[in-house]
């Protein structure tokens, strides 16, 4: 692969990113109806109800937040790129960090797929139906720790760049590893079906995907940024090559 066909990749893994957030957001958020989420306190009678009447919405959103899901995986790839070429030999920060975007990647994916479990039967039994989409809300949210490593890693790392020119400035590095230290009270959440913890809480809910969004918008922009900017750089140096070449053949 040439060099400006890797770049031309780099540039749309670094954005993949914005576009996870988007359509995650429009996916998962407004078809899955969860913004807010339903309550973890609803009976299961009035929690198949809420499933019943927003069925196929749910349905629709859920299989395509699991099928845009992918997108963070390509975002982490590129971030980890990032990050060794800034951290150079033995890279333990960076594989660590690619490590939790893995992880993290396997959860956007999975868990959606349990809602969409939930909402396939229009005859489910209530009890079973909670118990699926307990089992989908508390994994999704309690397996917050590779999000927070992959945050506060990548955070980490940026801070520590000695570039001339800096792929994150300081505050986006400081933003990710407050968006990482942010996911900390939801270890909390098994112990509370209401309040600022639990999964439609300001804490859990608003809180957490508020900085984990800005964190994705900000490093993703600026992922994607930064490769277009080497894009740039490489073409005029391409064509200086190419004229080289032909005055030597000249």
């Amino acid at each position: 692969m040439t060099d400006e066909a890797s770049l031309k990749w780099q540039r749309a893994a670094g954005f993949s990113g914005v576009a996870f957030v988007v359509l995650y957001a429009i996916f998962w958020g407004y078809f899955g109806h969860n913004i807010p989420p339903a309550s973890p306190a609803l009976s299961p009678a009035a929690l198949a109800a809420f499933y019943a009447g927003h069925r196929e919405a749910i349905l629709f959103g859920e299989t395509m937040a699991a099928f845009v899901g992918i997108l963070y995986g390509t975002w982490s790839a590129q971030m980890a790129l990032v990050m060794w070429r800034i951290e150079g030999a033995n890279p333990v920060l960076t594989i660590s960090a690619f490590i939790g975007g893995v992880l993290t990647t396997w959860v956007v994916i999975f868990c959606p797929a349990l809602w969409a479990a939930a909402a396939y039967r229009a005859d489910i039994d209530p009890n079973t139906l909670r118990t699926l989409n307990d089992c989908a809300f508390i994994l999704f949210n309690i397996t917050y720790v590779g999000t927070t490593a992959q945050a506060v890693l990548v955070g980490i790392v940026g801070l520590l760049d000695k570039g001339e020119r800096k792929v994150f400035p300081a505050w986006v590095s400081w933003w990710a590893i407050l968006a990482g230290v942010s996911f900390l009270p939801i270890t909390a959440l098994p112990f509370h079906t209401s309040g600022p913890v639990a999964w439609n809480g300001i804490v859990t809910f608003w809180v957490g995907f508020a900085t984990y969004f800005v964190w994705m918008l900000t490093m993703g922009w600026c992922m994607g940024a930064e490769a277009s900017y080497r894009l740039k750089m490489l073409k005029p140096r391409a064509r200086g090559f190419a004229a080289g070449d032909k005055q030597a053949v000249a």
